[in-house]
């Protein structure tokens, strides 16, 4: 997740213009290769849209691409290898062989949502639409999910009262949406359009709210609405991590508070690479914990009973 959004960050993503699962995992090596790899590069979009591309600079965008590329060929890799294993003793109906079935479809779907967002670079526009990055990104978060679900199976259950449990749903399903808004802002680029905090500029809301015809269009392409909307749904999960304190959770309060200050900064000094990445692996971090929380929590029913 860290490395895919240094490769958005750095323009990296279509550098790569072809998708071959098994064969790409082998890169350029010799001038030739090099040269052809280039010249395949050269005939998109994106390469037309910059100006003065060196051999060299297309080596340092491949690069990061390509590290892109092949952990994710690891992680599938490494989730085949046990698959095989219970196939091999007949267990691939054990809870265990399910699971691992389950997760190797989850990853091959990521690696087949990654190839549908790119595709929608490679076009007269080089620029991904927003609408794949998110769907790619939340696929990540759901596989984050299952993870949970599945490392607090055989952990021992903590006991909850109904209100932290309504509590922890409800912080899970913000966290979604706000990390599904961050992935709308990075995919639109609308974190440049106002680098000052708290004010958007000389006011607290979007100057212009409609500059499309449509109210599709404002919610879901407008940069300073959705900018605007990820700024309120920062404020609201910073005042519930008030309330995570007082309920005792008090691990999530401070990570709460670190990634809202980490996505302040990101955006005053106008998204530098390694804060941008920051700022997004400890919001998926976040829901995790939020999920294993939930995974591994039961009804205290002594405490709703009042006993």
């Amino acid at each position: 997740m860290a490395l895919g959004g240094a490769t958005r960050l750095l323009e990296a993503g279509l550098s790569i213009v072809d998708w071959r699962p098994v064969t790409g995992i082998m890169p350029p090596i010799t001038s030739t290769q090099w040269l052809q790899e280039f010249s395949k590069y050269q005939g998109s979009p994106d390469f037309k849209a910059r100006s003065l591309m060196t051999l060299a600079d297309f080596k340092f965008i491949f690069w990061w691409e390509y590290a892109h590329r092949l952990i994710a060929r690891m992680l599938g890799f490494f989730i085949i290898v046990p698959f095989l294993f219970f196939w091999r003793q007949g267990r691939t109906i054990s809870p265990d062989g399910k699971r691992v079935l389950l997760l190797l479809f989850l990853v091959g779907m990521q690696g087949g949502l990654g190839w549908f967002m790119v595709q929608s670079g490679l076009v007269q526009i080089p620029r991904v639409s927003h609408f794949r990055l998110l769907a790619h990104f939340l696929w990540a978060c759901l596989i984050l999910s299952y993870l949970a679900f599945w490392l607090q199976q055989e952990s021992t259950k903590i006991q909850h009262c109904r209100g932290q449990r309504i509590y922890l749903h409800t912080l899970s399903f913000l966290c979604v949406v706000q990390l599904a808004l961050g992935a709308m802002v990075a995919g639109s680029r609308a974190g440049y359009v106002f680098n000052t905090f708290p004010l958007m500029g000389d006011s607290w809301g979007p100057p212009i709210f409609l500059i499309y015809d449509g109210w599709v269009e404002n919610l879901f392409y407008n940069q300073f609405n959705l900018q605007f909307f990820h700024r309120i749904g920062g404020w609201v999960l910073g005042l519930l991590a008030v309330l995570g304190w007082r309920l005792g959770f008090r691990e999530l309060t401070l990570l709460i508070f670190l990634q809202f200050i980490l996505g302040v900064f990101t955006l005053v000094l106008r998204v530098p690479v390694s804060l941008a990445v920051l700022h997004q692996v400890l919001g998926a971090f976040v829901f995790f914990r939020i999920r294993c929380l939930l995974y591994s929590s039961k009804l205290d029913l002594d405490h709703n009973l009042g006993r």
